[in-house]
């Protein structure tokens, strides 16, 4: 009935013995100094006597990480080690020295108490007295550990100040030397290392001779030169790096990059936004000043990217046109009978950028003209309308030439060269002592000595050609311009 009274039952809940709570105890240092290194050690021993001897839990092990930044949980294993223990169910509570030591980043913190707090697994923070399953404990961790990041902001601004201090004043201790190829560490004092030091000067003496980024570190691969760290392998990338490092000569500038976000320590190159600090003469050398200065040259004036100079095409990338500048590409086509004609045009063909030649025209040859045995249907053709082409102003484009040509012209300016040696040797001496352009100093000694080195040739030399070429030029009448690395110049 509606007016009757419902009988009630109050049902106790049942009380489910969980057994004994498996805790594990979380340590970090930020660096690896000694009193860290202690301040671990302490940290861990403390862990070990007070949950081992506690018979109300049941000690599930210590996960530390020594030398590790809080800010960047990727690196720190024993925590991602941790992590992976409370997902898998192997662990019930953690207990932490403080906030801070769990972390020192606000979002990566309490995204982690989050996770752990559903898995069901409580946080107890010592310092701040603090539980992570806590109703207060949300709102607590987020001050928390929004204080741990404003610290570790501070304390990076602290660290950036007396770097820059130390740079002022030129310290050899603030060099990073530790991935440095050729270079050893010990108890601050830095030498050379023979061996590494070896590969560093063969890198400098193959790019000097004319080689690319690409080969050096082909050449290196082949030959199993051993890498800075193992397992690594030779690229173009750590050539240039190699190449265009000061340290090498001895110097070093500081603050070539800076950590821009204290939290996320991305570094970003510095491109003028802080101030940069040059020491000079403060290393050992491996490299001379004058080559090394030659070397940066090169590397600013290189005229290929993708595709350098190579024995099948020794002049390609070296090629350019006197009227437009542009660069000289290579083209295929046949002739008559089949036979395959490799030559040279300028590249603004590609582009529809040709420059008129001033006082010159040109008269396209037309189609039927390429074939010197016409069919009679062809003669026909070309009798009707072969004399319809008209001249035009002749364009850059239009000069094109066979790639042997190149080659026989070097062999003739080479030779030229050298007929005439007493009169360019006295040149290229007052070059290499007067010049203001260190590559240009470098290259007329050398090629003071090539001259009495190598003489005569017959038959084109490819390291030759390497060692001491610059580019070639295409003038407007045809002829090609040989621009030497020494400042010299030959038209031919």
């Amino acid at each position: 009935m509606p007016n009757e009274e419902k009988q009630i039952t109050i049902v106790p809940p049942i009380k489910v013995e969980s057994g004994k709570k498996r805790i594990a105890a979380y340590c970090r240092v930020s660096s690896q100094k000694d009193e860290q290194i202690h301040s671990l050690s302490a940290q861990i021993d403390y862990y070990e006597n007070s949950l081992g001897k506690d018979d109300s839990c049941e000690f599930a092990g210590i996960y530390f990480d020594e030398g590790i930044s809080g800010t960047r949980t990727r690196n720190r294993i024993g925590f991602l080690r941790l992590m992976e223990d409370c997902r898998s169910g192997k662990v019930d509570a953690i207990i932490t020295k403080s906030v801070s030591r769990f972390g020192r980043n606000t979002v990566d913190t309490l995204v982690f108490t989050r996770e752990l707090r559903n898995l069901g697994i409580d946080v107890y923070f010592e310092k701040e007295n603090l539980h992570s399953c806590s109703s207060e404990g949300e709102l607590m961790l987020t001050l928390m550990a929004a204080f741990a990041e404003s610290e570790a902001v501070s304390m990076s601004d602290n660290i950036k100040w007396g770097k820059r201090r130390r740079y002022e004043k030129g310290l050899i201790e603030s060099i990073a030397i530790g991935n440095l190829l050729g270079y050893s560490q010990k108890n601050g004092d830095i030498s050379v290392n023979e061996e590494e030091a070896e590969t560093v000067r063969l890198i400098y003496r193959m790019f000097l001779n004319g080689f690319s980024y690409a080969d050096i570190s082909k050449y290196l691969l082949e030959a199993n030169v051993p890498t800075m760290r193992h397992g690594a392998r030779w690229a173009s990338t750590t050539i240039i790096n190699i190449l265009k490092n000061e340290k090498y000569c001895g110097d070093c500038k500081f603050q070539k990059t800076y950590i821009q976000d204290p939290i996320t320590h991305k570094a970003v190159l510095n491109r003028g936004e802080l101030p940069q600090f040059l020491v000079e003469e403060c290393l050992p050398a491996i490299i001379d000043k004058e080559a090394w200065l030659a070397v940066q040259e090169i590397c600013a004036r290189h005229h290929y990217d993708r595709k350098p100079p190579c024995e099948k095409i020794p002049f390609r990338g070296m090629v350019f046109c006197g009227t437009c500048g542009k660069q000289y590409t290579q083209y295929s086509s046949c002739t008559i009978g089949r036979v395959r004609l490799d030559y040279y045009r300028c590249g603004s063909r590609k582009e529809h950028t040709a420059i008129e030649i001033p006082g010159k025209t040109f008269t396209t040859p037309h189609k039927a003209d390429y074939n010197y045995n016409p069919t009679p249907a062809l003669a026909e053709y070309r009798e009707r309308y072969g004399s319809k082409l008209q001249p035009r102003p002749m364009l850059c484009t239009d000069i094109k030439f066979p790639v042997e040509r190149t080659q026989k012209a070097f062999v003739q300016v080479w030779n030229l060269l050298i007929s005439k040696k007493v009169r360019y040797q006295s040149t290229l001496q007052q070059t290499a002592e007067t010049s203001d352009n260190a590559l240009i100093r470098y290259k007329a000694r050398e090629m003071i000595g090539l001259f009495d080195e190598v003489g005569r040739i017959a038959d084109f030399d490819y390291s030759l050609m390497l060692k001491i070429l610059d580019r070639v030029e295409v003038q407007p009448s045809g002829k090609l311009t040989f621009i030497f690395l020494c400042d010299i110049r030959m038209t031919l």
